[in-house]
């Protein structure tokens, strides 16, 4: 804590989950401050120096591979640098996202070329607050207090540009390339759902 007072850094992948993730992180006693870029050290140092968690609010939920590798390696390589002990991407609380846009594994792939040493990456997708659940794998979402699966869901399942057909997250993730992220979901490594 001496040497770093960043405990974690995030990048959201659209403008409103990345201010869900700093009310989140806030509400639980972490003072957080969110940017439009990594913020430079030193400025953190001299006007933020109460923060514990840093955020950058980006739009990567609605970019192609190729735009969001152009995105987000300078910004994964800069919050490296910053040090924090955890880097977190924020996906969509609703998990929509295709192989052609907002490609998770395209994320995932990028992480591991930028912070090397990642064996895993667990995934949580559930947001309890949002009315975001996700059980065995497989995503629900609530609408006018009644929760459907993702493919059943009223809105996501005919979002315009990533209707999710598919609600068992393995699936999902294998379908855009993230073979690496699916024994996570499929229960070979421990992890829970917030």
């Amino acid at each position: 804590m001496e040497g770093n007072p960043i405990l974690l850094s995030f990048y959201g992948a659209d403008f409103t989950g990345s201010t869900d993730a700093m009310e989140s992180l806030t509400i639980h006693g972490l003072p957080t401050v969110l940017f439009l870029d990594v913020p430079d050290p030193s400025l953190l140092k001299e006007r933020f120096f109460y923060a514990k968690c840093i955020g950058v609010a980006g739009n990567s939920r609605s970019m192609t591979p190729v735009q969001m590798e152009q995105e987000l390696y300078p910004i994964f390589s800069k919050l490296k640098a910053l040090g924090s002990d955890f880097v977190h991407y924020k996906v969509c609380s609703t998990f929509d996202s295709s192989s052609l846009i907002g490609n998770i594994a395209t994320v995932q792939q990028l992480a591991q070329k930028v912070f090397k040493r990642l064996a895993w990456i667990p995934v949580f997708a559930a947001a309890p607050d949002l009315k975001r659940y996700t059980v065995f794998g497989n995503h629900f979402a609530t609408m006018d207090h009644e929760t459907y699966r993702l493919d059943r869901h009223p809105t996501m399942s005919r979002h315009p540009i990533t209707p999710m057909d598919e609600a068992d997250l393995r699936t999902v993730l294998k379908n855009q390339g993230a073979e690496g992220l699916i024994e996570l979901i499929s229960g070979k490594r421990q992890i829970m759902d917030t």
